[in-house]
């Protein structure tokens, strides 16, 4: 080991670009996109690095390339010569520390940006310099507005300017296709690969709760009077479907079971993305989590589940006051959500029209619209990188 220290700075590297997700088993977001996407160009060779078997097969049935630690001198001889590594988190893909090379260009996408993103919730000063540490680790990072590079970027991480890039999200390019947002939404492809009985007319009810730096159960579970069964019967009989998935960070101790229309997406879906899943959603369920930023673009009804509101603001905080910007409503009570839900129903438009300003601000401050051909931004970039 002490070898590959000694000679990665001296290598001349190749065109050659690793991915990696945020954890070895999952194959989503920004990164799998732009992976995917620059996989198409053969003036690069492009890997993605995994430990799960599905993502190694699924890469291999479309014609793309990965690594693993199934084939060790592979991937040490591409680690060593590698130009550019690209992650979506704050921990890019690093064997025997060679992407730690100054001929090496590590770059993060990041994940998503909103009004709940501070490190306030690290706690102490040294928890919170560590992450700032870690994410000045990267060349470069990505953020998605003039609101997010200076208030984030300089402020909150602490980053140089020569640092910050403002290119947008690469899984976002497909949220500003209205026409492939809509024939997506219609036609429902992923909720029936989930469901047996979904028809034409279902409806999807897509709800992603962030993590929180405290004990917690599903939000949802903790609203009054709120009862499983109760809730599943609700949907069945208004022809509904309801999806979550948990952030990966410090999940709930208490969850809700599958039923027949309830569907927990947990560590089997390797292949799953929430992108798409929001794409075919109908209605966003939420509470403090960036993907209300994203459906935003979508412009369809979201609803929020915020019992812990006070607590969560105490505990991490947040950019912005959260209720005054929060594009929809909020309920507290079983009765309220199903209240809500009947009103979305019935008249769509009209809910959603409710909450257009807050949309537009929200998009304002920390989505750049006119980022609506990301993937096309970052292969412009990857080629300047490497015909440096």
């Amino acid at each position: 080991m002490i070898l590959f220290s000694v000679i990665k700075d001296y290598v001349t590297k190749k065109n050659i670009v690793i991915f990696s997700g945020i954890n070895n088993y999952t194959y989503n977001g920004n990164s799998r996109y732009l992976f995917e996407y620059l996989s198409k160009y053969t003036d690069y060779e492009i890997y993605w690095f995994t430990r799960s078997d599905k993502i190694k097969k699924y890469i291999k049935s479309k014609g793309m390339q990965y690594l693993s630690y199934g084939s060790p001198l592979k991937l040490i001889y591409k680690s060593l010569f590698m130009k550019i590594v690209f992650n979506d988190g704050d921990s890019y893909f690093n064997l025997f520390g060679l992407a730690d090379s100054k001929k090496t260009t590590k770059i993060s996408i990041f994940h998503g940006y909103g009004p709940k993103t501070t490190i306030a919730a690290l706690g102490d000063s040294e928890e919170i310099k560590m992450r700032i540490d870690k994410i000045n680790k990267f060349n470069f990072v990505n953020f998605t507005s003039k609101f997010t590079a200076q208030n984030l970027a300089r402020e909150m991480f602490c980053l140089p300017d020569n640092k910050v890039k403002i290119l947008g999200f690469p899984k976002m390019d497909a949220f500003f296709d209205l026409n492939h947002a809509h024939k997506s939404r219609l036609s429902k492809n992923k909720l029936k690969s989930l469901f047996t009985r979904v028809s034409d007319d279902s409806k999807l009810i897509l709800y992603t709760p962030t993590w929180r730096p405290y004990n917690y159960n599903l939000p949802l579970l903790d609203i009054v009077n709120f009862d499983t069964k109760s809730f599943n019967n609700y949907l069945e009989k208004n022809n509904l479907y309801f999806i979550y998935s948990l952030h990966s960070v410090n999940k709930p101790k208490k969850i809700i079971n599958n039923m027949s229309r309830i569907l927990y997406i947990d560590e089997k879906y390797s292949l799953y993305d929430t992108n798409e899943m929001m794409l075919e959603a109908d209605i966003l369920m939420n509470d403090y989590s960036n993907t209300l930023v994203e459906f935003c673009v979508l412009a369809r009804p979201q609803v929020f589940c915020i019992p812990d509101y006070e607590y969560y603001k105490k505990s991490k905080g947040f950019i912005d006051d959260f209720l005054d910007i929060m594009p929809g409503d909020s309920f507290d009570t079983f009765s309220d959500l199903k209240n809500i839900l009947d009103k979305i129903i019935k008249d769509t438009d009209k809910y959603v029209d409710q909450f257009a300003d807050r949309r537009e601000k929200l998009l304002t401050k920390y989505y750049n619209l006119d980022n609506n051909k990301s993937l096309e931004s970052y292969k412009n970039f990857v080629c300047d990188i490497v015909n440096r």
